[in-house]
C-alpha cells in the first residue's frame, strides 16, 4: 500500500466526517462550561451546574502529579534488578520534580476528558545536541612512510567538520488539543493503526525542521483566524499565520508521515525514531463514554443535559419572581401623608395627619393602603427552590456525585448511613480513577522505554545519582545494572513501573511509611532474636521473613541491601560454625577441667620438691665450704705458731718477771679471731638469704594453691588448660 500525501488526507477527511458531531458537541460544551453567551445583553439567568460538577470531579480523580514506582516485578534476591529500578525511578522522578510538562499535560488531558469527552498526550525524545571542533593534524607530526589519499588530503586542506556531540537528554510529554488529535476511525483502541496530531509551525520553523520544500506550504492558520470556528477575523497579522501540519504515526509501515494542507507532497518520511513497544507515542487516550461500537465519545455533561437545561428554566424563573417580590400597593390620594410615610419613613419617625378625627373615621391606616399580596409569589417560590433541588439530585444520581463527596450532609444522619453514601460514591468513580491512573502510568513507561533506549549511560548515571549510594560504590554492579536497562526484553521481566495515588494530598505519607516500616522491623527482629537464641537453626528462614517483609514496603528498598549483606554474612559464619569440631558436653567439659587442675596440682608439687631439694643443697655447699675455710685458718695458725715457739716469740716476761704471751703471738690471736668473726658473719648472711628465698618460695607456692582457677579456652571455645 502506497501511504502517499492524497492517501493520508482521504484518511484525515473520514476522520473529521465521522467526528463533525462529536467536534461540534464539544465545542458547546466548553462554551457552556465558560459560560460563553452569543447574546452579551442576555440577562436569562443560569445555573452553572457543568462547572461545579467538573470542579468537584476533577480533585477526586486528580489532584496531584503521581509519583513513579520502578521495581523488581519479582520480589526476590536480585541486586542487580533492584540497582536498576532505583537507577531508572531516580531518572524519571528528576524529569517529574525538575518539568512540569507532565503534570501540566495530565491535567489538561483531564479537563478534555470531563469536558468534550476526550483527552489526549504526546510523548517525544528530545536530545540536546552540542558541536565540539575536531583536533586537527598538525605538522609535527611524523608522516614517514605514510601516504595520504586524495580524499583525505581535500579533507586536510580545509577546516575539520565539528563533531556533535549529546549533551543532555529529555522526554518531553505534550497536551494535545482535543481537536487537534486524530486516528483511525474505529470500534475499540486495539483496531485503531494509525494515529496523527495537528501542529502548527512557523515559516521559520519549519524551514529549519522539513528544508527549503517548506517555503511552498502555505500559512494557514493564525489565532485569530481558527479554520473550525465560524467567527473568522481576516484582519491578521503576517506574524500570527502559521502552518498546519500533520505528524501521523501508522503502525503497519512503521514509519513517521508528516504532510501539510495544502502541499501535495510529503513533507517527511521516517522510520520508527522512538521504537516504542506499542509503537504509538501516545497511549490509549481519556474516554469520557464509549461502547465496544465506536470510539466516539459521549461527553458526561450530554447525559444530564436535559436536567441542566431544566434547572437553568428553573433559575430563570426564580430570577423573574424574585424581580416581582416587592412591596407594592395603593393608597388614599387625600391623605398625602401617607405618600411621605411610604417614602420618608424611617425608625421612630411620626408622619402627622391634619385632620385626626376624620382619618379615624374612614378606619384609619388599614382601610387608607392596600398592598399587593406576596403570598402566591412567595409560595412560587417555594415551589420553585424544591423542584431546583429535585433536578440537582437527578444530576448526582446520574454523575455519582453523592453529597458526602461534595461535603454537604444532614445534622440526623448516622454515621452509617454517610459512610455507605461515600463508599456509593467511591464505587460509582472507580472506573475513572482506574482509567487516569492507566494513562498516567502508561506514559511513564513510554518515558522508561525511551531513557532505556536512547540515553546515553553516562547521562543516566549522572541524572539518577546512583553513585551517591552504597550501591554506587561497586562498579561491576553498576555496570550490570546499566546493561539490563539496555537490554528491552530482560528489562521488562525484572521490572515493573507503576503509580501511586493520584487523588489524595498526604504529605506525611512518606514518613508515616517510614514509621509503619521502623516499628513492624523492629517488632520482628525482636521476636527474631528470641527464637534464634532457642533454636539457632532457624536463623536462615527468619532472615528470609525478614527480606521478605522489607521489599514490600517501598521505603525499605534503600536498607534492602544492607539486610542482604547481613544476611550473607550470617551464613557464612553459620557455615564457618558447622565446618568446626563438635563442642564437648557440659559433663566432658567438667571431666576435662577436673583432670587439668589435677595436673595443675601435681606440677606445683613437683615445683616444690625441686625446690626443697635445691635449697637442701644450697645449704650443704654452704657448710662445705665454711668448714673448710675454718680448717684452712686453723692450719694456718698452727703452722705460724710452730714456727714461733722455734724462734722463741710465742713468751715473754714482763717487769716483775711474770711470764705472758707475747705481742706477736696476740696480734695472730686477734687477727684469727676477725677472720673468723669475718667469715661466720658471710655464713650468716647466707642463711638468712636461703631462709628468705626459702619463704617466698614457699609463700607464692601456698598463694596458687590457694587463688581462684581461671579456664582458657582456644578460639573455637574450647577447653585447654587451667591458670
Amino acid at each position: 500500500m502506497a501511504y502517499d500525501a492524497f492517501y493520508w488526507r482521504d484518511e484525515l477527511h473520514r476522520y473529521k466526517e465521522d467526528y463533525k458531531k462529536f467536534v461540534t458537541s464539544g465545542e458547546k460544551i466548553v462554551k457552556r462550561y465558560r459560560d460563553e453567551r452569543k447574546d452579551a445583553t442576555n440577562i436569562d439567568v443560569r445555573f452553572n451546574i457543568l462547572w461545579s460538577n467538573v470542579k468537584t470531579l476533577k480533585p477526586a480523580i486528580y489532584s496531584r502529579a503521581p509519583n513513579i514506582e520502578v521495581s523488581r516485578r519479582f520480589k526476590d534476591q536480585n541486586d542487580v534488578g533492584r540497582v536498576a529500578a532505583t537507577i531508572l525511578e531516580r531518572t524519571i522522578d528528576y524529569e517529574l520534580r525538575q518539568y512540569t510538562d507532565f503534570h501540566s499535560a495530565l491535567s489538561n488531558s483531564i479537563d478534555d476528558r470531563l469536558l468534550p469527552g476526550r483527552g489526549v498526550a504526546w510523548v517525544r525524545y528530545e536530545p540536546k545536541i552540542e558541536s565540539q571542533e575536531q583536533p586537527q593534524i598538525t605538522d609535527d607530526v611524523e608522516t614517514e612512510g605514510y601516504e595520504a589519499g586524495q580524499d583525505e588530503m581535500n579533507g586536510l586542506a580545509g577546516e575539520a567538520e565539528p563533531l556533535e556531540v549529546v549533551t543532555d537528554e529529555r522526554t518531553p510529554v505534550d497536551y494535545v488539543f482535543w481537536k487537534d488529535f486524530a486516528h483511525l476511525p474505529a470500534r475499540t483502541w486495539e483496531e485503531v493503526t494509525w494515529v496523527a496530531r495537528r501542529v502548527y509551525m512557523s515559516k521559520d520553523e519549519g524551514i529549519e525542521r522539513f528544508g527549503d520544500k517548506f517555503e511552498s506550504v502555505p500559512l494557514a492558520y493564525s489565532r485569530e483566524k481558527d479554520p473550525q470556528n465560524d467567527d473568522n477575523n481576516q484582519n491578521v497579522v503576517a506574524d500570527d499565520k502559521k502552518a498546519v501540519v500533520w505528524e501521523i504515526w501508522c503502525k503497519p509501515s512503521k514509519k513517521v508521515y508528516w504532510i501539510s494542507d495544502g502541499y501535495d507532497g510529503l513533507l517527511d518520511e521516517r522510520d520508527d525514531p522512538l521504537e516504542l513497544e506499542c509503537f504509538f507515542p501516545c497511549p490509549k487516550p481519556l474516554f469520557s463514554t464509549v461502547t465496544t461500537d465506536s470510539l466516539i465519545p459521549v461527553a458526561d455533561f450530554k447525559l444530564y443535559q436535559d436536567q441542566a437545561d431544566e434547572m437553568d428554566e428553573i433559575s430563570g424563573r426564580i430570577a423573574h419572581l424574585t424581580k416581582a417580590c416587592k412591596v407594592m400597593g395603593v393608597y388614599a390620594a387625600d391623605e398625602p401623608s401617607l405618600a411621605r410615610l411610604m417614602k420618608e419613613g424611617q425608625d421612630a419617625v411620626l408622619i402627622p395627619v391634619e385632620n385626626w378625627p376624620a382619618f379615624m373615621e374612614r378606619g384609619g391606616i388599614g382601610q387608607a393602603i392596600q398592598l399587593v399580596p406576596l403570598g402566591d409569589i412567595i409560595a412560587a417560590l417555594q415551589q420553585l427552590y424544591q423542584a431546583r433541588e429535585a433536578c440537582k439530585q437527578v444530576i448526582y444520581e446520574t454523575t455519582g456525585l453523592s453529597d458526602i463527596l461534595r461535603g454537604a450532609s444532614v445534622a440526623n444522619e448516622t454515621a452509617t448511613a454517610q459512610g455507605i453514601k461515600a463508599q456509593f460514591a467511591s464505587i460509582r468513580l472507580n472506573d475513572m480513577k482506574d482509567d487516569v491512573s492507566r494513562f498516567a502510568r502508561e506514559i511513564l513507561r513510554m518515558k522508561a522505554e525511551i531513557i532505556c533506549s536512547k540515553y546515553q549511560p553516562e547521562i543516566i548515571v549522572q541524572v539518577s545519582g546512583i553513585l551517591n549510594t552504597p550501591d554506587g560504590q561497586n562498579p561491576q554492579l553498576i555496570a550490570a545494572a546499566i546493561q539490563l536497562l539496555k537490554n528491552e526484553p530482560i528489562r521488562n521481566y525484572n521490572i515493573d513501573i507503576e503509580t501511586d495515588s493520584m487523588v489524595e494530598i498526604d504529605q506525611q505519607k512518606e514518613k508515616q511509611d517510614r514509621v509503619d516500616f521502623l516499628s513492624a522491623a523492629s517488632s520482628f527482629l525482636e521476636k527474631a532474636v528470641q527464637a534464634a537464641q532457642v533454636a539457632p537453626d532457624i536463623l536462615p528462614v527468619v532472615t528470609q521473613m525478614l527480606l521478605f517483609g522489607i521489599r514490600g514496603f517501598k521505603v525499605g528498598r534503600e536498607l534492602e541491601g544492607t539486610f542482604e549483606q547481613f544476611t550473607e554474612q550470617t551464613k557464612q559464619k553459620m557455615l564457618a560454625k558447622e565446618q568446626q569440631p563438635p563442642q564437648p558436653s557440659p559433663e566432658e567439659q567438667k571431666m576435662q577441667a577436673e583432670m587439668q587442675l589435677e595436673q595443675a596440682k601435681a606440677q606445683q608439687e613437683a615445683q616444690k620438691s625441686e625446690m626443697d631439694a635445691q635449697i637442701k643443697k644450697y645449704q650443704a655447699d654452704l657448710k662445705a665450704q665454711t668448714d673448710m675455710q675454718i680448717a684452712q685458718m686453723r692450719a694456718e695458725t698452727d703452722i705460724r705458731l710452730k714456727a714461733m715457739d722455734k724462734s722463741g716469740e710465742l713468751v715473754e716476761y714482763g717487769a716483775d718477771g711474770t711470764q705472758q704471751a707475747s705481742a706477736v703471738i696476740q696480734n695472730v690471736v686477734a687477727e684469727n679471731n676477725m677472720a673468723l668473726q669475718q667469715n661466720m658473719g658471710a655464713v650468716i648472711q647466707a642463711i638468712q638469704a636461703s631462709n628468705e628465698q626459702q619463704t617466698q618460695a614457699l609463700a607464692g607456692m601456698l598463694a596458687q594453691l590457694t587463688a581462684p582457677k581461671q579456664v582458657i579456652r582456644d578460639t573455637n571455645g574450647k577447653i585447654v588448660g587451667v591458670q
